[in-house]
């Protein structure tokens, strides 16, 4: 009972921070109370949290336009770190894997320039 409990609140909190994120709440943390358990996430957080979730749905498409997205309305460190987080772990899928998610080495590689020149990397 008390497992099912916490999953059911898991589940609720991780659809309030996907609306959040959607919303585009601009440098507005995203506050979530869920039955007396109050947790405050930063959109960098909730944006790690979907990229992770993304990856794991072998949705990396979706990934790297949510990825975008977020960079070109916040340029900041943390936003750096789950791009670089995100194409390091697809660098460890072999190519099959990749292709099976309609992605490719290739487009790691671009997708990493694309950063560098973003955040002005030499």
């Amino acid at each position: 009972m008390v497992k099912d409990e916490y999953i059911i609140r898991l589940v609720k909190g991780g659809a309030q921070m996907a609306v959040a994120l959607l919303a585009g709440k601009d440098a507005v943390k995203s506050d979530i109370d869920i039955e007396n358990y109050n947790m405050t996430l930063s959109e960098e957080e909730v944006l790690e949290f979907v990229i992770r979730k993304y990856i794991s749905e072998g949705k990396i498409n979706e990934a790297e336009n949510t990825l975008f997205q977020a960079l070109e309305a916040r340029k900041n460190k943390k936003n750096l770190e789950t791009a670089l987080f995100f194409y390091e772990e697809l660098s460890k899928w072999e190519e099959a894997k990749l292709l099976k998610c309609n992605f490719s080495k290739s487009e790691i590689e671009q997708g990493l320039k694309d950063i560098k020149e973003l955040y002005e990397i030499d």
